[in-house]
């Protein structure tokens, strides 16, 4: 199936009948019309020879040999999200971690990138295909880009990921924590931790670092699954929406590079219908939802966090082996079993001051409330509540003089509920590392950097009238 546009169907100007008539010989302007959108395909439909591939290749190809001060050459698309290279150019290092504009700002990343590898490749019908990682059968990287004579393999990833050995852990791909949050701020976070980051450092090399990671042609196929996602987490309903009423979020404007080197930009409310505003759709995917930035009906309820039992840890600093501590529920229990119950209250075990040295190169799995011995390790055991994966914030070698620690916040009503009903005194906290999988069954993890938890916090989310 080939993924070109269908006819023009309407003009971009109101009133077709009139618009005719007074357009006359600019009817036909590509600037004034409007194709079927583009569909973004799931990869693993896609062969080596499918001319969505061939086109990226050529793609590629030809943003390599433009100056890097090109803003549409890939040195220059890659230092957009982030570089070590100086002096910095124009909208350098300008990616969105660790905030709520991570899904805005990177949609907006991909749609231009998009125009630019349509115009350099000549492919007028080319869209960005899409890594569905959740899918079982899509869990080795795509085996196009193990080709090590395309320009779609680069050697810096695991050597197992290239050679195909190598395949992401269920825990990796696992988007159900990030989609139980109905908070848009507490979803998106979640998610840009696993599946994410996981993701990122599960492939390694370039792919591991925020400064280099979108020099991986991987890395574009890689977000736009998790661009898919936010439609996805969207279309559960139940109150999710974007933070349509917080003009920050709507309002701040982000530059890009159009195909023709011309600079951009945009907000959030100029990419909230990716169909009818960037005129592109996803294979699979369900009716997208369509939100505007000056039509708010109905706003959703207002959300804060509270702290509920300050951890008083010892220092936890995680390496290969299982790191486990504990807590007294004291006078508590109650209380927490019926949050964890709740349908407007949602618990988080909340680690701030995380850090590394150096990029870990694993992943830790989290456990709430599991039998320290016989730990079964499980993504759908009730005990797990997420994966603890720097990438971005908390790497301290890649701050470029502005360190800021990485945080993380797991959903633990299940585990929280789990642990009380086994009548316990204290409830135990669990860090289990893990590498990638090497022919199917896991690998030894070897941590690079150890990584240091500064404070631990069990809090609340609630729901509040506006």
């Amino acid at each position: 199936m080939r993924n070109r546009p269908g006819r023009r169907t309407f003009l971009r100007t109101a009133g077709a009948a009139a618009s005719v008539a007074f357009l006359g010989s600019w009817l036909f302007d590509d600037s004034l019309v409007i194709a079927a959108p583009y569909m973004r395909r799931d990869v693993g439909g896609l062969s080596d020879a499918d001319p969505l591939i061939t086109s990226y290749r050529k793609a590629i190809k030809a943003m390599k040999s433009l100056s890097v001060t090109d803003p549409r050459s890939w040195a220059y698309q890659a230092a957009i999200h982030g570089t070590m290279a100086s002096p910095p150019q124009m909208a350098w290092n300008t990616c969105e971690h660790g905030t709520y504009f991570f899904w805005s700002w990177h949609r907006m990343y991909l749609y231009w990138f998009e125009r630019i590898v349509r115009k350099m490749s000549g492919d007028r019908g080319w869209s960005l295909p899409y890594w569905n990682w959740t899918s079982p059968s899509e869990r080795q990287l795509p085996a196009m880009f193990r080709d090590t004579s395309s320009e779609l393999y680069v050697a810096n990833r695991k050597a197992a990921i290239n050679n195909g050995t190598g395949s992401l852990p269920a825990f990796d791909v696992n988007y159900a924590p990030a989609f139980s949050l109905v908070g848009f701020s507490s979803a998106s976070s979640s998610l840009e931790g696993t599946p994410h980051g996981a993701v990122h450092v599960d492939i390694g090399g370039w792919m591991g670092s925020v400064p280099t990671a979108a020099q991986d042609p991987i890395f574009y196929l890689h977000h736009c699954n998790i661009d898919r996602l936010w439609n996805l987490w969207l279309a559960q309903g139940g109150g999710r929406s974007d933070p349509l009423a917080d003009a920050t979020w709507t309002n701040t404007k982000f530059t890009f590079f159009n195909e023709n080197g011309g600079q951009e930009q945009m907000n959030a409310c100029d990419i909230l219908r990716a169909a009818q505003q960037l005129h592109y759709t996803y294979e699979g995917e369900p009716p997208q939802i369509n939100q505007y930035c000056h039509r708010v009906v109905k706003m959703p309820p207002k959300r804060e966090r509270a702290i509920l039992i300050h951890l008083p840890i010892p220092p936890i600093v995680l390496k290969a082996e299982p790191v486990v501590f504990d807590f007294e529920l004291k006078n508590l229990r109650q209380r927490l079993a019926a949050m964890a119950e709740s349908k407007s209250e949602t618990l988080f075990l909340e680690l701030e001051g995380v850090e590394a040295r150096l990029q870990p190169g694993v992943v830790w799995e989290v456990y709430l409330g599991a039998p320290a011995k016989n730990l079964k390790r499980d993504p759908r055991s009730p005990f797990y509540v997420g994966n603890l994966a720097l990438f971005g914030n908390g790497i301290r070698s890649e701050a470029h003089g502005k360190f800021k620690p990485a945080r993380f916040a797991f959903p633990i009503n299940r585990a929280m509920g789990a642990s009380l009903r086994k009548n316990e005194e204290r409830v135990s906290i669990t860090f289990v590392a893990h590498g990638i999988l090497v022919d199917g069954k896991p690998s030894r993890p070897k941590v690079e950097s150890p990584v240091h938890i500064g404070a631990v916090n069990i809090t609340v989310e609630r729901e509040t009238a506006r």
